[in-house]
């Protein structure tokens, strides 16, 4: 695989990457290995910035605005009223609200939430007025409690198809049939509690059909808008992001859509989170590449400044991108003829970022979803 001619710049790239590619692997499995070996366990980790600062700003702040909608109308509904149990609608409705905001398919979810609440109101109804009323001790009521749930866990296995409804009946039943020393047998209070739950879970559903969340269409964009900015800036003198912070933080933005239902926006993101990632890590090899040759540092510079006219945090001007790529090109070949060793290294190098690029001309037009 060593390539034989050093003036195919081409089979150089690919030998380079080849050799990288089994280093960065050797220093991985020593690295797990020091690890799994317990050598390591006081190794310190450089400090970084946390991901979560990087967050859709304009989808949390929208989720917040609905959240406190909701628990607003919820309290002055409740004070208005004098409902004693205002306080179980509002605590449900803050949980469906915080909870469901961040799933891709909020109102399947609720809706299933709703048809769980009002199962579990009719069963508890008639467990607690049918059976319970009958019964005096504990272990009477363990001797009903342990069969059910074993039965519900065997129909959630067989039944895959209602899985999440089984698991939800499951886990909320022990509010509805709690019980209590002395036992309290009061059916207003009943009542009340029970439509307290399912009048906050309505209450959610409805703010999230008002104040409807972000399509993963904008999200996807905004994700985009998001790594051109950041990737503009890694083409600046001094970026404000090292290789390895971009690099996460490019991984960070492309998981943000990682459950969505919206296949095409999904995929978008993660065609330019892959393509901005290759530009990157070729900048920073261009940045790190060392000659002693003047002319050549001359050469490596403008490669790099002929990348800052390519992209906006708008997208991809596609006539400087047509006439950066012909430059790359034409050095490709220049350096490739050159008599130094370092110059046809240095075109292996620039032959990988006009690969890179190359990708940009399949971006679509501005106004469009992946823009």
């Amino acid at each position: 695989l060593r390539p034989t001619n050093v003036a195919d710049y081409r089979h150089v790239a690919f030998w380079q990457r080849l050799r990288y590619f089994c280093r960065l692997y050797l220093q991985s499995s020593q690295e797990l290995h020091r690890l799994q070996s317990g050598v390591d366990d006081h190794a310190r980790l450089a400090r970084t910035s946390a991901l979560a600062r990087h967050t859709d700003n304009a989808e949390a702040m929208w989720s917040g605005l609905r959240t406190f909608c909701t628990l607003m109308m919820i309290g002055a509904w409740s004070i208005a009223s004098q409902w004693d149990a205002g306080a179980n609608a509002l605590t449900l409705a803050a949980i469906s609200c915080v909870l469901y905001s961040a799933v891709a398919a909020p109102f399947k979810s609720l809706s299933l939430l709703m048809r769980t609440l009002v199962l579990l109101s009719l069963f508890s109804f008639v467990v607690k007025f049918g059976l319970m009323v009958q019964i005096s001790d504990l272990w009477q009521f363990l001797l009903f409690l342990f069969p059910l749930l074993a039965t519900m866990q065997l129909l959630k296995l067989q039944m895959p198809k209602f899985a999440a409804l089984w698991g939800q009946l499951i886990v909320f039943m022990g509010s509805f049939i709690a019980v209590t020393n002395p036992p309290v047998y009061d059916f207003a209070d009943f009542l009340n509690d029970n439509l307290a739950k399912i009048v906050g879970v309505a209450l959610a559903w409805l703010a999230f059909a008002i104040l409807r969340p972000g399509s993963d269409a904008r999200k996807s964009r905004r994700h985009i808008r998001a790594l051109r900015r950041d990737f503009v800036d890694q083409l600046s003198r001094h970026p404000t992001l090292s290789e390895s912070e971009f690099e996460s933080l490019t991984y960070h933005h492309v998981s943000q859509l990682s459950n969505s239902q919206d296949a095409l926006a999904r995929r978008w993101l993660l065609r330019w989170g892959v393509v901005l990632l290759n530009c990157s890590h070729v900048v920073w090899q261009l940045r790190d590449w060392e000659s002693r040759s003047d002319p050549l540092s001359r050469v490596r510079d403008n490669c790099i400044s002929l990348l800052r006219g390519v992209m906006s945090e708008r997208g991809v001007q596609q006539k400087s991108l047509a006439a950066t790529l012909e430059e790359l090109q034409r050095i490709c070949d220049s350096l490739a003829r050159h008599h130094q060793p370092a110059a046809r290294e240095l075109a292996a190098i620039v032959w990988r970022l006009y690969c890179s690029l190359s990708q940009l001309e399949q971006a679509p037009p501005q106004g469009t979803l992946a823009s």
